[in-house]
């Protein structure tokens, strides 16, 4: 089934720390990976994104207070 992770909480975050996620093999456009935002944060101004194909990767990076971008 579709699965979700929530990026960590701003505190103890630095800017320029980066958090890797990456599908499995069963991921599709019915078996979902939705990546959410913690508290008040986005994510490049969204607050969630979802991967949808097998191995499908993202890199965030954190901005600065609150702000993440997919890299």
């Amino acid at each position: 089934g579709s699965e979700s992770v929530t990026l960590p909480a701003s505190a103890g975050m630095t800017v320029g720390e980066s958090i890797k996620v990456k599908a499995g093999s069963d991921c599709s456009s019915t078996n979902k990976l939705t990546i959410n935002k913690a508290g008040s944060q986005t994510i490049d101004g969204v607050t969630a994104i979802i991967l949808e194909s097998p191995f499908a990767a993202v890199t965030c990076v954190y901005m600065v207070a609150n702000k993440w971008k997919i890299v």
